[in-house]
């Protein structure tokens, strides 16, 4: 990984962790979506926000556009959110990914894709997946040709035994140390999981992946459906979630302890370089008519 990802890497995160939460620090979260602006805006991104209110306060969806050659063609969607829980800083959750989401998007710089790649940086998923759903009510009428959802992707544990799993997952099939990210899917998402895994496996072969997925729609496993692509699978849209799983791995998880120092910043950075890998791949002309 280069010595210029893991910069801008450590860059976005010492200016977006910190609690970031619309009702006990909104002007944490107005300063993050500000800062995410800023960046999409000097990346040469197509950038707009979209107020999203929630229980008498409003924050912002924040979103940067990449067109494509073909306009017309439904747009792919790379999102992260942007808030925390109260009482945490948030590093993993969910600063690792919004670092990722904005390296991704430096790398696809100059990048020709057929279709318009939308990168957004959702507001309130701690909530219910409010941003991602309010977004989704917007563009009715409107498909989408896939989606990932960049959700924790920044602690690794390489101890063994430090990996655990749902009750419904057969451990004996994976890795017991955490130090991978998964990708995963429902049924309906079959193709794109298995496209995404091996995407981020030859982009970023520094990169240890694991895919899964799960029966169905997915609406009976809820460690699965804990991200912003939940409403996009009830949507029908194909989704895919890219996580270092979370609080099966991760003992920070909704801490005060989800800090900088605890973060494995290559990590990030090999997703940011697979993600971006995959979407020059996937989005380009020859694939999308």
């Amino acid at each position: 990984m280069t010595a210029t990802s893991i910069e801008n890497i450590r860059r976005h995160l010492e200016a977006l962790i910190g609690e970031r939460n619309p009702f006990s620090s909104p002007a944490a979260l107005d300063s993050a979506g500000g800062y995410l602006e800023a960046q999409f805006r000097m990346l040469k991104l197509d950038v707009r926000t979209e107020p999203v209110g929630f229980e008498g306060i409003e924050s912002n969806n924040v979103l940067g556009v990449l067109p494509g050659a073909k306009p017309l063609a439904e747009p792919f969607v790379l999102a992260a959110h942007y808030d925390t829980v109260e009482g945490s800083p948030g590093a993993d959750d969910n600063a690792s990914a919004v670092a990722a989401l904005l390296e991704t998007a430096r790398l696809l710089g100059g990048a020709s894709l057929a279709a318009p790649l939308v990168l957004a940086a959702f507001t309130l998923e701690e909530y219910g997946f409010i941003g991602s759903r309010d977004f989704i009510e917007r563009a009715k009428g409107q498909g989408f040709c896939g989606m990932i959802s960049l959700e924790m992707v920044g602690y690794s544990d390489s101890a063994p035994g430090s990996q655990s799993y749902p009750p419904y997952i057969d451990a004996s099939r994976y890795p017991d140390r955490g130090d991978f990210v998964a990708v995963v899917g429902n049924e309906p998402s079959d193709a794109l999981t298995q496209a995404v895994s091996e995407g981020l496996r030859q982009s970023s072969p520094a990169l240890a992946v694991e895919q899964l997925v799960v029966p169905g729609r997915g609406d009976m496993f809820r460690e699965v459906n804990l991200s912003d692509h939940s409403p996009f699978w009830q949507n029908g849209t194909p989704a895919v979630m890219i996580t270092d799983t979370a609080f099966l791995r991760n003992p920070n998880y909704h801490q005060a302890t989800d800090t900088l120092e605890t973060l494995d910043l290559d990590l990030i950075a090999n997703v940011a370089l697979g993600v971006a890998g995959f979407l020059k791949h996937y989005l380009s002309a020859g694939r999308l008519k």
